[in-house]
């Protein structure tokens, strides 16, 4: 299921990267992804504490799937696993992370 996203960072920093544009965003920033266009995101700085609000339309199974992470539930996973997680919540994976190691 193609959706669009919008990203509002509430706290900290991250990197959004939408199709080919890298965002570099912090507190007070917002970000759009189009339908259809692929996306992910990182929290980078220090070890301080980050939060974001993500809105998706429509929203499908995201909430379930963003739950599902915050309970540590796919921690120790498979590659394959992991894959099979983001199709039953409507979402697959089409290219590497962000090149950036997390330090905390």
């Amino acid at each position: 299921m193609s959706r669009t996203r919008w990203w509002y960072i509430l706290e900290g920093e991250f990197q959004i990267k939408v199709g080919d544009q890298l965002f570099h965003t912090k507190p007070g920033d917002s970000v759009f992804g189009p339908r259809g266009v692929p996306h992910t995101f990182t929290k980078i700085g220090d070890g301080a504490p980050a939060k974001m609000l993500i809105t998706f339309q429509p929203a499908g199974k995201m909430e379930a799937c963003f739950q599902a992470l915050s309970d540590g539930l796919m921690k120790g996973k498979s590659e394959a696993e992991l894959d099979a997680f983001r199709k039953e919540h409507g979402f697959e994976r089409v290219g590497p992370p962000l090149d950036y190691y997390k330090k905390f």
